[in-house]
């Protein structure tokens, strides 16, 4: 009973208003990181007047208009503060591991969800859907239900920049100069740094066959049934790509028209902030610092040496500074706050906060370029590296490195933000080019997707390289073909001068006379 209800409730706001259009959301991932910035775009269409269900592993807390949660989080419980530093080191700082572990998370998610009563129920419900989103990340193994409910297929990138996302719209990726998302390098490479990347991006491009693509599809023919097309057919339909960055942050890049960045739309307007927070922001005489790890990793497991270096450098500051940390501490230094959360978005917002120390993880960087605030980066794996590398370029941000984090290093680094008003100059002017939108990142998200629904999929905006294999795609065979042009007209010129050669040897040269018997 409790599935037909949840699907009633969807039927019935589905049939409500006759301009809406149902839109379904497929998000089971269960990284809030990640979820943020889908939650704000289906919220953002359910307040437009669209039909919206999701499949989420983070319910709304209290009900939404026009929206419908398929609730599946006793399935996969918050990954919030369950990554400890020593786990982060020793399995996620490969960047081989690190497809491998994203791709193999994806799809035992997918593999548990499309079992679950709950999704099977709406799977028979028969509801129209004019649209159906998915999320690019580990595998694509989730596209069944645009198939199935014969819809649109809409995905959200929830990274800047994966190479493998530019191939289901042919979208024109080039690693000679568009890093990959695990590249240490922004802007122009030098030759060493074009190398890497373009192994990276070969490695990813064999990676996701072999990880992602293969399982997937064979995961589409168990759950959606043996006659549902090869997985690349339903991909290679994709209507729309909404790209969670923008090119002020990541630099200019070449997009289709159904590629579109939406970076900032979780950034929502600043709340109040807890008045103890407040209070300890607003008594500093000199400004504060922010330092988290994200909502993943907790930096209470940091070990005792590193904890203690950081309370010593803290101690030392001449700024009072939060700290996001999960247990009590022993031994806090009389200038800092901590607490196990702390409203991020809030936070940065505050014209007393100096610097954000962070972990590099996308949102929170963000944030940090929306709010103006300059950014001192640990990361630790994925694209965290390369978050912080581009705020470097842009004269905002220092990155240092956790092997050889040091308290002269540490110290120096925080002093040099807090002392040169050259970091808070340039992260006020990235904040501009940032903002600078004829539509903010919401109106964008929304439009395009009612854009792929008024045009019944809009396969117009699709470019003649989706699904064209590579070899076609870098022109070899017409390469090879004006290779091979040249060299027969080369071959034939030398023939023909070989031949005249021959010839006029045989006027020059006098024939011997022949000896009488």
């Amino acid at each position: 009973m409790k599935y037909v209800g949840l699907l009633l409730v969807a039927v019935l706001g589905a049939l409500s208003t006759t301009d809406s259009a149902n839109i379904l959301g497929v998000f089971p991932i269960n990284g809030r990181s990640h979820w943020v910035v889908y939650e704000s775009l289906m919220k953002a269409l359910a307040a437009r007047g669209h039909n919206v269900t999701v499949i989420t592993s983070f319910p709304q807390k209290t009900p939404l208009a026009n929206y419908t949660d398929i609730d599946v989080s006793a399935s996969f419980p918050s990954a919030v503060n369950t990554l400890s530093v020593e786990m982060v080191l020793k399995y996620l700082t490969s960047v081989f591991a690190n497809q491998w572990f994203i791709a193999d998370h994806q799809m035992n998610i997918c593999r548990q969800s499309q079992k679950l009563p709950e999704v099977k129920a709406l799977l028979q419900s028969g509801i129209k859907f004019d649209a159906v989103f998915t999320e690019i990340f580990g595998a694509d193994c989730d596209v069944g239900y645009a198939y199935h409910f014969k819809a649109p297929l809409l995905s959200i990138m929830s990274s800047s920049h994966l190479p493998w996302s530019y191939d289901r719209v042919g979208g024109p990726d080039n690693p000679s100069y568009i890093p990959t998302i695990v590249t240490r390098a922004a802007g122009k490479m030098n030759f060493k740094e074009r190398m890497i990347n373009t192994l990276y991006y070969i490695y990813f491009k064999i990676a996701w066959k072999y990880y992602s693509e293969w399982p997937a599809n064979e995961l589409l023919k168990e759950n959606f049934g043996p006659d549902v097309p090869h997985i690349n057919e339903i991909v290679y339909n994709t209507s729309m790509v909404f790209v969670n960055g923008h090119f002020s942050l990541d630099g200019p890049r070449p997009l289709v028209p159904n590629m579109v960045e939406i970076g900032g739309i979780h950034v929502k307007s600043p709340k109040p902030i807890p008045k103890d927070i407040l209070k300890f922001i607003e008594d500093s005489p000199n400004g504060v610092m922010f330092f988290t790890f994200g909502s993943l990793i907790r930096i209470s497991t940091l070990p005792p040496n590193v904890l203690q270096m950081f309370k010593e450098v803290f101690a030392k500051l001449p700024i009072r500074v939060l700290w996001k940390y999960e247990e009590e501490m022993p031994d806090k230094p009389d200038n800092v706050y901590i607490s196990k959360w702390m409203p991020q978005r809030d936070i940065l917002n505050h014209p007393k906060v100096r610097l954000f120390m962070t972990h590099g993880g996308l949102l929170g960087t963000i944030e940090a370029v929306h709010s103006s605030v300059p950014v001192i980066g640990i990361p630790f794996f994925f694209d965290q590296p390369r978050n912080i590398l581009k705020l470097v370029e842009q004269g905002s941000g220092i990155l240092l490195d956790y092997e050889t984090l040091t308290k002269d290093i540490l110290y120096n680094a925080i002093t040099t933000i807090v002392n040169n008003s050259s970091y808070a100059i340039n992260a006020s002017k990235l904040a501009k080019r940032f903002k600078d939108r004829p539509l903010n990142a919401t109106e964008t998200a929304v439009y395009w997707t009612e854009y792929v629904i008024r045009h019944k999929g809009a396969k117009h905006l699709r470019t003649a390289a989706v699904g064209m294999p590579w070899w076609k795609y870098f022109l070899v065979d017409v390469i090879g073909f004006i290779l091979l042009v040249i060299f027969g007209v080369l071959y034939l010129i030398y023939f023909v001068l070989k031949t005249i050669y021959k010839k006029l040897c045989k006027k020059t040269v006098p024939k011997k006379k022949e000896k009488k018997n």
